[in-house]
């Protein structure tokens, strides 16, 4: 190696010679510059392959300033060979930079001209010269200026010579031209994020020449001189070259936010149990890509609120109750984690200008009141104004203007829902507190705690307090550790085992409806409950959603236990002597009944009999013909409809009430709580004709893909998503599946050929998005976005402005999705959980992930189609010498579906045809850019040779802005591909 260096070097100093005797013979025979290119390159063809010729540019340079007045005609031939590519630029401005003789201001002069002769005239997109080399050597070069410009101005306070004032105008003038070029200026940022400490060395020196010439009289330094350095500012607008991102998606022009609006319809609806910190991340994701003021996003998030609670239809008092929960007890609560995560200047005040706006739909507010009775603008003032949101002023400010705005009486009646929602808060602290008393000592006053809640509208209301305030599942855990106290009772009788038995009846009746109406996963919030009675059976017997468990996976029998309940309930005795263990019971009772049933079908047992023992069966314990039914639902949906007539039958005795006046004591709470809970149980196996009405949200004999194209067509008519259109989208996403889905929604959004009505189709269907965000967005990057793609005629789809809709929706929802993700990384229920309730199916396959990932069912997410070099992230791992592998999940699913499509994208844009495809790439990248800081996320996919090949199909597609924040500055191989493309892009420039 130091042989074959040796030898490059005496090459070099063989060219250097011979070009140096050209130079004499050219000095005196006057050749112009274009003998001495001639002549210059057959001397340079005639020397051997690899010699630099770098050392000619330094010689030729030396030899032009050796006296104090630089020789013009040697001057001349650099530029010339420097032009001609002769020599490299990158060797010229080298030697330039390098030139430390401040007292031949003749000479620095010559060499300030050439330095901006070269840069403002030289084609970047032909340098030999590695992208990052130049960058640097062009910040050199400006460095250079600016230390030229401060040893002048520091001669000239001393020495007043005009040579100087003549250097220092010069230096400014080149420095201002020299950075005033649109491709230098891309290249200087690149430059500035490989050599900070180098840019933050020109700040400073531009500093001390300003201030060194504010020390200068005015009249001692000529007047266009002060005005030409004081006005540079070159650096500063290198440091801007980077604007901020424009808009992502535009509302401004429509009447309410239908983003906003229906998230939060969304959220109040579909997860009214979930923490709020991902609701506010998406929140803020879509303040920013959207641009909202923080005021206009207050008065939305109201707007939603009281569209919501509007839209209810009587009789749905589930649907009501979460409603003025989210909008009293969840929404104050959502403000303050706005308030405490991203805190504005003057927060209460640009909550009390949301309010302000809010004032302006006075109709609204006026039909909201009349609707529920009460001046609701007045409750939810006073929610924000008990954590201390808003003053007490600014909230009498705001009411005064409400009365004075509107001309309905608004009656404050306490005894509404509103107001009841609010107290049950309160109510519901003291019972937890209650709930935490010592079980043995007072079993008689929790029991009448528990019991007073199945009063009227208690329950409901109580547990929609508890879902707002996310405490549900704490509530849920104190009733199972209720429930396992009061399954035994050893040792006791009369009254202690009477009120232990019915403790264990309500805590179970309370735990089976709040696992129908908000998911198992209330049940399992804590590893301490996974192992209990309630949870065991719930997760084996209890149906979930109309899916019925296998009987076959029932809980383990007990022959002995099954003989004693057989006997009991053929002669009619008491279950509760004997002190029993009550679990063991709901355990081993439906074998009993199974055998009851079977000697039934088989004549053994008259129907009248049959009566009497499931009469035994709701007696006293009401959780017995809950056990019974799901069993009974189980075992129903495997026979076959000649089958199911007798075990029907049982069905529909069990839910008819005890009537008469030998009902037991506490009995018609208790059996109304267990009536909603089997009837709801058993719904789906009951036959139509004998079902309770329900809507049905997809008629019979009706396709899904009509019912989503008439309720699609209605959301965009209305600009907002009402109660009936939500459980429509919700059973058909439930029924069809997220492909199905996503295919349906890109395809409605873009029927439209106005940019308007796309805009307000794409923010609607961004929300409905969030119905199940993951799975949908996975959808989109891997079935509907390639399948337009691969299409041979759906270019139309890809045409924009349908392809830049296209490609919005898909930033957004990824942005989203990634969002989402990252804000639940920490929580139990992951971003399945968004949007619906968990199913056990999902439990096991999180739990199979973390311990054996290869046994999860491949069913459960989109397929991922792989190309024949394999599916991997290789590609990624380029990375020159210094930089850090980059950080990724592999396993992600969102990542693999963002790195399959981008390879997709390269192979469209690598094609080489200019189509409705290409475009629709460009767009995708466009929008990306667009999302400011969460453009990262998804541009760290994207090929490194991608980039290049796009401007070379579409030269000048993507300007120097965008080139910069396409690329990943951070590391080398970034500022290599950024500098690249400048370059290629440069004959392009901008005037």
């Amino acid at each position: 190696m130091d042989s074959g260096s040796g030898q490059s070097g005496r090459q070099d100093n063989v060219l250097v010679q011979k070009v140096k005797g050209l130079l004499m013979r050219a000095w005196r025979e006057r050749w112009n510059e274009i003998q001495w290119g001639i002549h210059l390159k057959k001397l340079i063809g005639t020397a051997q392959p690899g010699a630099d010729t770098k050392e000619i540019a330094v010689l030729l340079l030396q030899q032009a300033l050796v006296g104090a007045h630089p020789n013009s005609l040697i001057l001349s031939y650099v530029k010339h060979a420097v032009f001609t590519k002769l020599i490299p630029s990158v060797a010229a401005f080298k030697y330039i930079y390098s030139y430390d003789d401040y007292n031949k201001p003749h000479c620095l002069l010559a060499l300030i001209e050439m330095a901006k002769h070269f840069s403002l005239h030289m084609s970047y997109s032909s340098v030999s010269e590695g992208g990052v080399t130049l960058c640097q050597t062009l910040q050199a070069l400006v460095h250079w200026l600016l230390k030229v410009m401060l040893k002048c101005v520091q001669q000239y306070q001393e020495s007043r010579q005009t040579e100087y004032q003549n250097v220092l105008h010069a230096a400014a003038l080149a420095a201002d031209a020299i950075t005033d070029s649109y491709t230098v200026n891309g290249l200087l940022y690149i430059a500035q994020s490989e050599e900070t400490e180098v840019f933050c060395d020109m700040e400073q020196t531009e500093l001390n020449v300003r201030g060194t010439l504010s020390q200068i009289p005015q009249d001692a330094i000529s007047e266009d001189v002060r005005q030409d350095v004081s006005n540079l500012n070159f650096l500063k607008n290198i440091k801007s070259t980077v604007m901020p991102p424009d808009t992502l998606l535009d509302v401004g022009h429509l009447p309410i936010c239908p983003t906003i609006v229906t998230m939060v319809a969304l959220e109040a609806v579909l997860n009214p149990t979930s923490d709020m910190q991902p609701f506010v991340e998406q929140l803020f994701v879509l303040e920013k890509l959207m641009k909202l003021q923080r005021p206009y996003l207050f008065c939305e998030l109201f707007r939603a609120c009281f569209m919501g609670l509007i839209d209810l239809k009587s009789g749905e008092s589930q649907e009501q109750y979460r409603w003025l929960a989210f909008s009293f007890l969840k929404m104050p609560q959502i403000l303050q984690k706005i308030q405490q995560q991203q805190p504005s200047r003057d927060f209460s005040s640009d909550l009390e200008e949301g309010f302000n706006k809010l004032l302006y739909s006075s109709n609204m507010l006026d039909l909201a009141d009349i609707k529920h009775n009460c001046d609701l603008l007045f409750f939810l003032l006073g929610e924000c104004s008990k954590i201390n949101l808003i003053s007490e002023s600014q909230q009498k400010h705001i009411q005064v203007k409400r009365n004075r705005d509107s001309q309905k009486p608004r009656p404050n009646d306490q005894q509404t829902c509103a107001a009841l929602i609010i107290r049950a808060e309160t109510t519901f602290n003291s019972i937890l507190k209650t709930l935490d008393a010592d079980y043995s000592k007072n079993q008689e006053s929790l029991f009448g705690v528990l019991h007073h809640m199945l009063s009227g509208k208690n329950f409901g209301l109580i547990l929609a307090a508890a879902a707002a305030t996310g405490k549900l599942q704490i509530f849920c855990f104190k009733l199972i550790k209720i429930s396992e106290f009061a399954r035994q009772s050893p040792g006791e009788g009369g009254k202690a085992s009477q009120f232990r038995a019915w403790l264990f009846d309500i805590s179970f009746l309370m735990l089976c409806h709040i696992t129908q109406v908000y998911g198992t996963e209330m049940i399992m919030s804590s590893a301490e409950c996974m192992d209990t009675f309630f949870v065991q059976w719930a997760l084996k017997c209890f149906p979930e959603d109309g899916k019925y468990k296998s009987v076959d996976n029932s809980m383990p029998v007990d022959t002995a236990k099954v003989d004693f309940l057989l006997n009991a309930l053929t002669q009619g005795t008491d279950l509760s002597q004997g002190a029993p263990k009550w679990h063991e019971i709901c355990t081993n009772i439906p074998w009993a009944i199974q055998e009851v049933l079977f000697a039934w079908e088989h004549g053994s047992i008259a129907s009248d009999s049959i009566k009497m023992i499931l009469g035994y069966v709701k007696n006293r314990m009401l959780c017995l013909p809950i056990v019974v039914s799901a069993w009974l639902c189980s075992y129903i949906n495997m026979l076959s409809d000649d089958a199911r007539t007798k075990p029907l039958s049982m069905l529909q005795q069990l839910i008819q009430p005890l009537t008469g006046e030998n009902t037991p004591q506490y009995y018609s709470e208790r059996s109304h709580l267990m009536h909603l809970i089997v009837q709801k149980m058993i719904h789906e196996i009951l036959p139509p004709s004998k079902r309770p009405p329900t809507p049905q949200y997809i008629p019979a004999n009706t396709l899904p893909a009509e019912v989503m194209a008439k309720t699609m067509k209605g959301l965009f008519s209305k600009g907002w998503m009402d109660m009936e259109c939500l459980r429509t989208l919700e059973v058909i996403l439930n029924l069809c599946g997220s492909d199905w889905f996503a295919d349906r929604l890109v395809m409605h959004m873009l029927d439209s050929y106005r940019v308007e009505d796309m805009s307000l189709n794409l923010s609607l269907v961004l929300a409905v998005s969030h119905m199940d965000l993951e799975h949908i967005t996975l959808s989109l990057l891997l079935h509907t976005i390639p399948g337009l793609l691969l299409s041979a005629d759906k270019h139309v789809q890809l045409t924009d402005p349908k392809g830049y809709t296209l490609a919005k929706y898909c930033v957004l929802a990824v942005t989203s999705a990634q969002t989402a993700k990252s804000s639940q990384k920490a929580e139990t229920s992951t971003m399945y959980s968004r949007g619906r309730k968990r199913s056990r199916k999902e439990f096991d396959l999180d739990d199979l992930d973390d311990t054996h990932p290869q046994k999860r069912s491949k069913t459960m997410e989109p397929q991922i189609t792989l190309d024949s070099e394999g599916f991997n992230f290789d590609f990624l791992n380029v990375k020159e010498d210094g930089d850090s592998s980059p950080i990724i999940d592999t396993k992600d699913p969102l990542n693999k579906a963002l790195l399959n499509l981008f390879r997709l994208m390269n192979a469209i844009v690598h094609d080489g045809n200019v189509s409705p495809k290409t475009s629709f790439v460009i767009s995708f990248i466009d929008e990306a850019i667009r999302c400011g800081q969460y453009s990262r996320y998804i541009l760290q996919f994207m090929p490194p040779n991608m980039l290049c090949q796009i401007l070379k199909c579409i030269p000048g597609v993507f300007g120097n802005e965008k080139i910069l924040q396409i690329c990943d500055l951070t590391n080398s191989t970034g500022r290599k591909i950024a500098a690249k493309a400048i370059c290629q892009s440069s004959r392009f420039e901008k005037d």
